[in-house]
């Protein structure tokens, strides 16, 4: 699944010493592919092997610790290592110290937990706390964090947060350093191209790829009864590559509804009702993941195959009410390594059919040359 060391760019490589040997607190800033996750876990095996430091690997959501569970265990250093969703960090340490999360819903128990904490005497715990995808933090878990560690480094990217967190680039260089990965290693110039089209910033997101190829993102007009099925077809096309899958749709019902179908039709694929069950997903496994848009942030798959994004759906209207859509988009499109299939209906929002860049009707021959 990892990347060897072996291959990382002389970029990437000069980082991983610099986050390993540096006294100071980091932001390490780069596009979605750009190699801020692989970066973070040779820094913490380089840590590791030193033996005199005590980590701390804080991310998001539950998919993405599976996912660095998984490289972790690929790269042998589980040992001396706390791991943790933040969420759950946070709710230990308040069990902790004895703090309640009070009465309301679970984000409002959440901010007053968060705010007790702030109020405790704690103790600077580890010795350096790397965070993946620090932009999903919000400035009260970033102030915990910053009490609780000696040093921090944090890796992400703005242009990729997906939730409204408040926390800003500023609050996380403050008096520490920043440095930028300039090249996307992952995806191909033609998914830059597509992505480029829902980024917020003005970057030339096509300019920073270092890999060319004539393979094109491709956008399949279906009618919506055939969707499940065009689907079908894609993933059975796929099945002899043995390489990761990701089919990645923003309304979770219609996951749940692609998961009967599928099932129905004696297609092999890996499917979690419940976020948490992510935690224990074997990444490495070719069976296609069937997984929600937000889950999907910070993963990466060999080939990925969008749906869902449909006018009816409260999911993806709420999505354009809090003006998030495009940063979804973003995300899924962005998952890819190589193959792009993005599935469109009558029903598909406009930001989907109004785009004129690439078309077809039918998968072409896949890329494998990258393989």
């Amino acid at each position: 699944m990892l990347v060897p060391y072996n291959r990382l760019s002389e970029e990437q490589k000069d980082l991983v010493i610099r986050v390993s040997r540096e006294n100071k607190n980091l932001f390490v800033e780069g596009p979605p592919g750009s190699g801020k996750t692989l970066i973070s876990l040779y820094t913490l095996r380089d840590m590791v092997e030193e033996g005199t430091l005590r980590p701390l690997l804080l991310m998001y959501n539950h998919s993405l610790y599976g996912y660095l569970k998984t490289a972790m265990k690929e790269l042998e250093i589980f040992d001396n290592i706390t791991i943790a969703t933040k969420d759950k960090f946070f709710w230990d340490l308040a069990r902790q110290n004895d703090i309640q999360g009070g009465g309301g819903n679970y984000e409002e128990k959440y901010d007053l937990l968060l705010t007790k904490l702030l109020e405790c005497d704690l103790i600077r715990s580890f010795d350096v706390t790397v965070v993946d995808e620090v932009q999903d933090l919000n400035p009260k878990e970033w102030l915990l964090v910053k009490r609780l560690s000696r040093r921090i480094t944090s890796l992400g990217d703005f242009n990729q947060g997906i939730y409204e967190t408040k926390l800003t680039k500023k609050d996380i260089v403050g008096q520490g350093m920043m440095e930028r990965l300039t090249k996307i290693f992952r995806f191909h110039q033609n998914i830059a191209k597509l992505a480029a089209l829902f980024s917020r910033t003005n970057d030339d997101l096509v300019s920073k790829v270092s890999r060319n190829s004539q393979t094109l993102p491709q956008i399949i007009q279906v009618e919506k009864i055939h969707e499940f099925e065009k689907i079908k077809e894609i993933l059975v096309s796929l099945k002899n590559m043995r390489q990761r899958i990701g089919v990645i749709c923003p309304d979770r019902d219609l996951l749940k509804q692609l998961s009967y179908y599928l099932t129905n039709e004696s297609v092999e694929f890996n499917y979690y009702p419940k976020n948490i069950d992510l935690r224990d997903h074997d990444f490495t496994s070719t069976t296609p993941l069937l997984i929600s848009s937000y889950s999907a942030k910070g993963l990466e798959f060999e080939h990925v195959v969008l749906f869902g994004f449909n006018k009816s759906s409260s999911m993806v209207q709420k999505l354009k009410n809090e003006d998030r859509l495009k940063d979804v988009l973003y995300v899924g499109i962005t998952r890819t390594n190589t193959n792009l299939y993005l599935i469109k209906t009558p029903d598909t929002i406009s930001e989907i059919t109004n785009i004129d860049l690439f078309s077809d009707d039918s998968p072409k021959e896949i890329d494998t040359d990258w393989f």
